[in-house]
């Protein structure tokens, strides 16, 4: 990677720590890590059965290891991903408008930098920010489930890729609504409500009946095709986690497209802009 890039990358985490957003988004990790450690505990009988309690609730029914990391795994990754973008969109929707204020802006386009370059770095930098604390809770969360069952199922990993990408397509939005703007909060609030709409625009069949024009239905299939598609990423992620077959990969390359498209907008207005 570019050294210019990289030394951008490192201005963003060395901004994130002076702000306290980095470590506030670790503490957040290490206490969901330390809850999930002791809230849960595992009683194995015979190597392949178990006893499950959570929070001191204990289920009588003994449960085959390997279904019961499943089920486990599987709904800690849809509460990472809900509970993990929400969280990482909130902490970096800040970084943009930051870069765009009279001082910061200036002194960095008055380097030997390209603008692509700085916008490019604040991007990644806001994505190596998340995909650290991101790989930290996963990995962390991994770790204590495998050593109190000795069941490793490697497949729970992939939740981090998931969360980690879809919040990359979704910061691209961020990132452009941020140059626009200038607005965290702004920004912030359009792409929550991209993720409260994405369920919705699943039950568009539903909708359609509710409507009394054509025009309606197509701005409907509109917006469900050119809109990242969140809903069906953390089915996605639940998929893949349970180790099951993704009969359906369009959501997801369709919802890279989006996030291409928004970086790339971002750039040729952030390169045009006059500071």
């Amino acid at each position: 990677m570019n050294s210019k890039i990289l030394a951008l990358i490192q201005i963003t985490f060395r901004e994130s720590l002076a702000k306290k957003t980095f470590i506030a988004f670790f503490g957040i990790s290490t206490l969901i890590c330390l809850l999930f450690m002791f809230a849960l505990n595992l009683d194995i009988v015979d190597g392949m059965q178990s006893s499950v309690a959570l929070f001191g609730q204990e289920s009588k029914e003994l449960i085959d290891i390997e279904m019961l990391i499943f089920k486990i795994e599987s709904a800690v990754a849809v509460l990472l991903f809900s509970g993990g973008l929400f969280m990482s969109l909130f902490a970096t929707s800040g970084l943009i408008p930051s870069l765009m204020q009279t001082g910061t802006v200036d002194l960095l386009i008055s380097k030997p930098l390209g603008r692509f370059h700085i916008l490019l770095g604040r991007y990644l930098g806001a994505v190596a920010i998340v995909g650290f604390n991101v790989f930290y809770l996963v990995i962390f969360s991994w770790l204590i489930l495998s050593l109190k069952t000795g069941f490793w199922h490697a497949g729970f990993l992939m939740a981090g890729i998931m969360i980690v990408l879809t919040f990359a397509i979704l910061y691209a939005l961020m990132t452009l609504l941020g140059i626009l703007t200038r607005s965290g909060a702004f920004s912030l609030m359009i792409t929550y409500l991209i993720l409260f709409f994405s369920p919705l625009l699943l039950q568009r069949d539903q909708i359609y009946a509710l409507l009394s024009g054509k025009i309606w239905g197509i701005l409907l299939d509109s917006f469900y095709y050119f809109l990242p598609k969140t809903a069906e990423l953390g089915n996605i992620t639940r998929l893949l986690v349970q180790g099951q077959p993704v009969f359906s990969w369009m959501p997801l390359w369709t919802s890279v497209v989006f996030g291409i498209l928004m970086l790339t907008t971002s750039t040729y207005i952030f390169s045009r802009k006059n500071f």
